[in-house]
């Protein structure tokens, strides 16, 4: 029987690349379906309080919001087609949210479903960072019910 495994994927990321990569020569077995998640966070802070700016037309930011999706939209693909070239069944699961409901947002979604695991990378942030926004992948590898590999 296949295994399901769940890759999260922000495919304009090189971690997201080394992490597909990493998997294929390592975990990956040629039966695996393959459930490509990506999660589109749609938020931005415009306001800077010392030096505030003009924003632009609220149909100027639609068309922003089109381009940063089909851009992440075409990446996707291509490690899509890149993973199915390689023989893998593949399933995509495409997400819009803001980036404070990004990670919970995943983890509701792979605990709806089921997954023999889940492969993420590891964006190795500094300590600082981790600190005061804390890891995506510590909270998502607590908060799903299954084995979670994270690639370094």
């Amino acid at each position: 029987m296949a295994r399901q495994i769940a890759f999260a994927i922000d495919p304009l990321s090189e971690e997201s690349k080394k992490t597909i990569q990493w998997s294929k020569d390592n975990f990956l077995r040629p039966d695996d379906e393959i459930h490509a998640i990506m999660v589109l966070v749609m938020d931005a802070e415009f306001i800077d309080q010392e030096d505030p700016i003009e924003l632009p037309s609220s149909d100027t930011f639609k068309e922003i919001e089109q381009e940063v999706t089909a851009e992440k939209v075409n990446a996707m693909n291509k490690i899509v087609q890149d993973l199915q070239a390689s023989g893998y069944r593949v399933i995509t699961h495409v997400f819009k949210t803001d980036s404070t409901h990004a990670r919970t947002v995943l983890t509701d979604y792979l605990n709806s479903i089921k997954v023999d695991c889940l492969i993420l990378g590891s964006r190795n942030l500094s300590g600082w960072t981790r600190f005061f926004s804390g890891s995506f992948s510590s909270y998502v590898q607590t908060h799903v019910n299954c084995p979670v590999l994270i690639v370094r």
